[in-house]
């Protein structure tokens, strides 16, 4: 079955950030798939408006041989934008969108059950909420309900954004699945401790995204500790360029199926992508 984006909902209010993920086309059951990038224009100031359409990010991916990508806004959180593009996009490259969740959002199951979603994404850095607060139960019990994993970005601002807050959130809600962002923060000790805690807690429900992860040998020891199974490959394109994590991943010298798990099958499996 071919996923596609049905714009039937009132796009002004989609201008809200609402965490989703929509398949948009079919994702190769064989081929790479990127399991983080974002399209559009930043607006935090360190970012100086750096800024790619749907199309140019397409043309980055393809060029380095990814065939599937989870695509999702900026800071700006423009998910009518974004859908919007896909609503007319042709390119080679096969994509599912996500967005921003809000805390304290009554209406995101409504939205969920209009649309073909995968996933809802939390950003606790940029909502100012750490995702162990009730304040994102609404998100999260929606995404429960319908069987729906949680992106969640984890960094390296531990009071808001601290990979134990998600354990915690993970302990709490053991039914969902959760995809732990940047490894659990972006430095070689945060994303260690950050698989430590994910196996020692026997916690089979969350699965780290290597996005924005340099250092090739903290990602084969988390690999080692948490499992090729539990482990999804992610680029941060457009901040990033996808060629030089793809280069993270081949620099490990995983075997055939641990390799073919970690850059496209997990996210399959995770996001239904076999099953649509």
């Amino acid at each position: 079955m071919a996923w596609t984006a049905r714009p039937v909902y009132n796009t002004a209010a989609l201008q809200g950030v609402i965490g989703v993920l929509l398949m948009v086309g079919s994702v190769s059951t064989g081929g790479i798939f990127d399991s983080h990038v974002h399209v559009g224009r930043w607006v935090l100031p360190d970012f100086r408006g750096h800024s790619t359409s749907l199309e140019q990010s397409a043309a980055v991916l393809a060029s380095s041989g990814i065939d599937g990508a989870l695509v999702m806004p900026t800071d700006s959180g423009d998910n009518a934008g974004l859908i919007g593009s896909l609503a007319s996009y042709a390119g080679p490259v096969r994509f599912a969108v996500a967005a921003w969740a809000i805390p304290d959002d009554s209406a995101i199951g409504g939205l969920l059950d209009a649309h073909d979603f995968r996933a809802v994404k939390i950003h606790p850095s940029f909502c100012r909420v750490p995702v162990n607060h009730d304040s994102w139960s609404p998100a999260i019990s929606a995404a429960r309900q319908r069987g729906l994993p949680v992106i969640v970005h984890c960094g390296r601002w531990q009071e808001m954004a601290g990979y134990g807050l998600l354990l915690q959130a993970a302990d709490a809600w053991p039914d969902v699945k959760f995809v732990m962002a940047h490894m659990g923060g972006d430095s070689p000790s945060l994303v260690l401790s950050a698989a430590v805690g994910v196996a020692s807690r026997g916690l089979r429900n969350v699965f780290m995204g290597t996005e924005s992860i340099r250092e090739y040998w903290i990602v084969a020891e988390a690999i080692g500790i948490v499992g090729a199974d539990r482990v999804l490959f992610g680029s941060d394109h457009n901040l990033n360029s996808p060629v030089s994590f793809l280069a993270v991943i081949d620099a490990i010298g995983l075997d055939e199926q641990a390799r073919s798990m970690v850059l496209g099958g997990n996210a399959r499996k995770l996001f239904g992508f076999d099953n649509g």
